[in-house]
């Protein structure tokens, strides 16, 4: 394993945040795990930004060309970001891959080659909801993630944040495929005990072919935590300056 070191781990918040701001990151121990196709990489670094807020509300009915739009160019942001990140890192002697946000690697395990939640949750920037999507208490699920892996062991940050989605079935109830199963998470749940991703794959197949069947975001946008979001944005906006 190649050392890390502390001037390593600044240079690479010191790039993101020149790249780009309101990008927030961290950084976790994730091990050998099977959800990874690279196990010889067991530390990462979590990226993640902010969806726009005016235009995740207006997606509770459904995707529409404004959100496949904002989706597509935070998955672009991310990808740049990342694959910078792991330049930096392969600079400083280390091995690193950039994952990309949303790449599908696997069509029958509907995955990529690694789980982005895993990383952000062990990083202790959030915790997954019953929706199994990632959720921040400032931000709820309207979020996009990417990840770099690498050998370089940069510090942990953690620790593990504990679910805050209550007795909330919000996303449960307004899932227009059935899938959302309406566990609530724990470390270590398996994805299909949250969420029949075949189901809602299809779903979004047949009734979303106009955005290729990539997107749907209706349990993203009526998650309490994120409408909370966009009511402090428009609040901030009416007090006096």
């Amino acid at each position: 394993m190649t050392s890390g070191s502390a001037k390593t781990r600044e240079d690479v918040r010191l790039r993101v945040a020149g790249l780009a701001p309101d990008m927030a990151l961290g950084f976790a121990y994730i091990g050998q795990t099977p959800l990874s196709k690279f196990p010889e990489l067991p530390h990462a670094v979590s990226l993640m930004v902010q969806l726009d807020k005016a235009v995740a509300e207006a997606v509770t009915g459904g995707p529409n060309a404004a959100y496949y739009a904002e989706y597509l160019d935070k998955n672009d942001l991310l990808d740049s970001v990342a694959g910078q990140v792991a330049e930096l890192i392969l600079g400083a002697g280390g091995r690193a891959v950039a994952v990309a946000a949303s790449k599908r690697t696997d069509p029958v395990g509907i995955k990529g080659d690694f789980p982005h939640k895993l990383a952000a949750v062990k990083a202790g920037l959030g915790w997954i909801g019953r929706s199994s999507l990632f959720l921040t208490r400032e931000h709820g699920p309207w979020l996009r993630l990417a990840t770099v892996l690498t050998d370089l062991a940069l510090a942990p940050e953690g620790p593990l944040m504990k679910n805050h989605c209550g007795t909330c079935q919000k996303c449960v109830e307004a899932c227009p495929a059935g899938a959302i199963a309406g566990n609530s998470w724990t470390p270590g749940l398996e994805r299909e005990r949250l969420v029949d991703v075949r189901r809602c794959d299809v779903w979004k197949i047949e009734h979303y072919g106009q955005f290729e069947g990539l997107v749907c975001g209706i349990c993203m946008a009526v998650c309490p935590y994120g409408q909370k979001s966009r009511k402090r944005a428009l609040d901030s906006r009416k007090k006096p300056g």
